[in-house]
């Protein structure tokens, strides 16, 4: 469970620490712009990197606590045992999901590994491997909370 904690807070970290970068660089670049007709010319895409990264941490650390938006008037409507099937098929479908997106990413890095950032010569794979970080771990986040919810079923039977 240390660990578990350790973790959460070392993507909270470093979901601020991308917010911060991102907007100090852009702040900074601005003033740049504005006062001395000149900026950083890898700060855009740094930023662009920054938010990418921060939106991908963020989908992480939402989903582990399952705060999510969701649509549940129809579900909240139904008998508990139809609430279960719901919910179970809604992960299921949510684990396709990250299935196709990691897949998807894992394609795109293939295809931009070669390719590099102009101002910053990072290689633009490098985007990607935030979408195949998130999905994995949402993945993972899905599956355990959908096994314990199996367990706690069979065990109530």
């Amino acid at each position: 469970m240390k660990s578990y904690t350790f973790l959460d807070k070392t993507l909270k970290i470093l979901a601020i620490l991308s917010l911060i970068s991102m907007i100090i660089l852009v702040f900074f670049n601005a003033l740049l712009r504005y006062f001395f007709d000149s900026g950083i010319a890898w700060s855009e895409e740094f930023a662009r990197i920054c938010f990418v990264y921060m939106i991908f941490l963020g989908i992480i650390i939402v989903a582990k606590d399952r705060g999510h938006l969701t649509v549940d008037i129809v579900i909240t409507a139904l008998p508990a045992k139809y609430q279960m099937f719901f919910l179970f098929f809604a992960d299921i479908l949510v684990l396709i999901s990250m299935v196709f997106i990691t897949y998807g990413a894992y394609q795109l890095i293939l295809l931009t590994y070669d390719q590099k950032m102009p101002a910053t010569g990072i290689s633009s794979a490098f985007i990607y491997l935030a979408a195949i970080i998130s999905s994995i771990s949402y993945f993972l986040i899905v599956f355990i909370n959908l096994w314990k919810h199996l367990k706690l079923a069979i065990k109530r039977r």
